[in-house]
C-alpha cells in the first residue's frame, strides 16, 4: 500500500507493486496517422498509441486515490515495433512496477488480435495534491 507523508499531508493509496489492467480497442479511421495529419501513412499514429497506454495505466489508478489527489503523466518512453493497420484489435496490459513514494513505474505492453506485440514501453505517473494551497506535488 502506497502512503505519503510531507509537510502538506499524509495519506494512503490503494496501490500496490504488481497491479495489472487491460484494456482493448479497434483502430478506427480517427486513429490513422493520415487523418490526424501526423504523417502520410494510412496506420495507427504513435500519438494515438501512447494515448491508448497512458488511458490504460489511468484506468487502474483512478479509482485507488483519493480525492483531491490525482496522478498525472511525467514520462513515456515506448518502441511502435510495427505498423496497425484500421480495424486491428488491440489489447494494451500494464504492470505496476515499482512504486517510490509518489512516483509510479509501470510496464506497458500492446498486443494485436494475433498476440503479436505491436508496442512496449515504460510510463511514469506521479500522485499530486490539488490543493491550491500545497502547491506543489505530493
Amino acid at each position: 500500500m502506497l502512503s505519503v507523508t510531507n509537510k502538506h499531508s499524509s495519506k494512503s493509496f490503494n496501490l500496490t507493486e504488481g497491479l495489472t489492467h487491460t484494456l482493448s480497442m479497434r483502430v478506427t479511421e480517427a486513429d490513422i496517422a493520415d487523418t490526424l495529419g501526423t504523417a502520410k501513412v494510412r496506420v495507427m499514429s504513435t500519438s494515438t498509441l501512447i494515448r491508448f497506454m497512458e488511458k490504460t495505466v489511468f484506468e487502474l489508478v483512478k479509482d485507488r486515490i483519493p480525492q483531491g489527489f490525482a496522478s498525472v503523466s511525467v514520462e513515456i518512453n515506448i518502441k511502435h515495433l510495427k505498423p496497425i493497420k484500421k480495424e486491428t484489435l488491440l489489447r494494451c496490459n500494464v504492470h505496476l512496477k515499482y512504486i517510490d513514494n509518489n512516483k509510479l513505474f509501470f510496464d506497458v505492453a500492446v498486443l494485436d488480435q494475433n498476440k503479436e506485440q505491436v508496442a512496449l514501453g515504460a510510463h511514469e505517473r506521479r500522485i499530486v495534491n490539488l490543493d491550491e494551497k500545497a502547491g506543489r506535488w505530493v
